[in-house]
């Protein structure tokens, strides 16, 4: 796929145009085959970062956050069906959700994209999403890795609070701990005990398969 309609993408979703960003996601899906689709996932998932930035800074309010991510969730309802080709083998189960008291779900939900069209089972909490509801679904499901998004710095002391939880339950040894979103760093992943620091969906993905593997 061209750079150009890459950039489109992030132009119209950045402009907050709901009916651009649909058209050129559409256009994807129709061109050269579903070799693209990825390119497009990654193109939102980039717009996605630049409005977390703008939120942070001020640039943007609360109404520009949520409309974006309806924007977001709008656009992956196109571009998904096309990722769900993969392997038919479960490489194995991801427990994910936005930590308590953020409300956001806008990385979150293209990780999952991701996740899923890798071959990963994926149970999502959805968001504000309290300790002990973390604990009792790795209790419950037993996954391969946790994964904890947080866009506002106001929450991301709630990762400590499930990592430490997970270790009072005897849970920390038993599943592997990754954290993203626009609040955090690799710094920050370190510093709380986390086994890893996503930066993106795809760079997320990669590192649990190859916890799985």
């Amino acid at each position: 796929m061209s750079n150009s309609v890459l950039e489109e993408i992030m132009v119209k979703m950045l402009d907050l145009d709901m009916e651009g960003s649909k058209k050129i996601a559409q256009l994807v899906v129709e061109g050269d085959g579903t070799t693209n689709i990825l390119d497009a996932v990654n193109a939102v998932a980039n717009s996605l970062q630049i409005v977390g930035r703008r939120f942070q800074d001020g640039e943007w309010f609360l109404a520009e956050l949520v409309y974006a991510g309806e924007i977001a969730k709008e656009v992956m309802n196109i571009l998904s069906p096309y990722m769900k080709a993969g392997p038919s083998n479960t490489v194995g189960t991801v427990v994910v959700g936005t930590v308590a008291g953020d409300l956001h779900d806008l990385g979150k939900n293209i990780f999952i994209s991701y996740a899923q069209s890798a071959g990963l089972n994926v149970i999502d909490l959805g968001i504000d999403v309290p300790t002990n509801k973390f604990i009792s679904s790795v209790k419950e499901h037993r996954p391969l890795a946790l994964g904890m998004s947080c866009l506002l710095t106001s929450t991301d002391a709630e990762i400590g609070k499930v990592i430490e939880a997970l270790k009072r339950e005897n849970l920390r040894d038993k599943v592997k701990v990754i954290v993203g979103g626009a609040a955090l760093t690799e710094g920050f992943a370190r510093d709380v005990g986390a086994d890893a620091f996503a930066p993106d969906a795809v760079t997320g993905t990669d590192i649990i398969k190859k916890w799985g593997a």
